[in-house]
């Protein structure tokens, strides 16, 4: 069986995925177009230490409809959100203290092998929403997730 990995840089600091608490990718059918599935990425992060601070990330990202009908027919498709509250109305959230929408990411699918998926996805998540103004870092990762079907 193959072993999920990958790595997160997050405003400079490194985190290596949690190849044994991450749950990959979610698969599951759409309910909107016959016949085509929906995706879901949960990803758990190695402990770590961000701005001083030991801390364990972890990304949700919820549904996309995919209008496909099959996860092989995912390569190249991108998956995105351009603001805090698109990220927050689809509850795509960045745990570092609390869970903190993204300011915006991109999603690429960049191929599919047996039951892994290679994803590369960038952007700018909120790290701490309680300051004022909220205190943003850039992010990008390159992982090997595996997927499931629900």
């Amino acid at each position: 069986m193959e072993k999920q990995y990958g790595k997160l840089t997050l405003g400079g600091a490194t985190f290596e995925l949690d190849s044994i608490n991450s749950t990959g990718i979610i698969v599951s059918e759409s309910d909107e177009y016959d016949d085509t599935i929906i995706i879901s990425f949960f990803m758990d992060f190695e402990k770590g230490v961000f701005n001083g601070e030991e801390v364990t990330p972890v990304i949700d990202i919820n549904d996309h409809e995919t209008r496909k009908s099959g996860i092989s027919e995912l390569v190249g498709e991108v998956y995105s959100v351009d603001s805090p509250e698109e990220a927050d109305e689809r509850e795509d959230t960045l745990y570092i203290y609390e869970h903190e929408p993204f300011e915006k990411y991109s999603l690429k699918i960049l191929e599919v092998s047996g039951e892994m998926v290679h994803i590369s996805i960038e952007g700018t998540a909120i790290t701490d929403g309680y300051l004022e103004p909220y205190q943003t870092a850039d992010f990008s990762g390159d992982l090997w997730l595996k997927w499931q079907m629900m």
